[in-house]
């Protein structure tokens, strides 16, 4: 009876130990981070339709990212920080200090933005244009 229970034992915690694993197809996107400091670093990125574009304010104080060209953002596969409630990409973001937004672009094509560096002045320092270049995977 011992034998028994032994195995039933080790069979349920094999089991529950195989769930645990992600399956091998379930591969993490790259993720490429843009650095906002004093300047936006790097100016253009150079990134593959599906990985993650994160934008990370190093900062004290929080910034204001405005996209440009919106067309890129009609299909994302991922986004953090940028969509409203029901589901918007907003053209605007605030980004508090330490804290980042990203997304994850379906299309390939060209997202350009500027970085204002204090969010509440429209007409304060303002970075040049920046841009994320994607291209298709494959």
């Amino acid at each position: 009876m011992t034998r028994i229970s032994v195995g039933l034992w080790v069979l349920l915690i094999c089991g529950l130990s195989a769930c645990g694993h992600r399956p091998a197809t379930d591969v993490q996107p790259m993720v490429r981070t843009i650095h906002i400091s004093d300047v936006v670093q790097p100016e253009v990125l150079y990134t593959t339709s599906g990985e993650e574009v994160r934008w990370k304010n190093l900062r004290s104080n929080p910034v204001r990212l405005g996209f440009l060209t919106m067309r890129l953002l009609d299909e994302l596969a991922c986004e953090k920080g940028v969509a409203t409630i029901f589901g918007q990409i907003n053209d605007l973001v605030t980004i508090p200090p330490g804290e980042s937004i990203s997304l994850c672009i379906v299309r390939a094509g060209e997202l350009q933005y500027n970085v204002w560096f204090d969010e509440k002045n429209p007409k304060g320092t303002i970075s040049r244009t920046a841009t994320v270049r994607v291209e298709k995977r494959g």
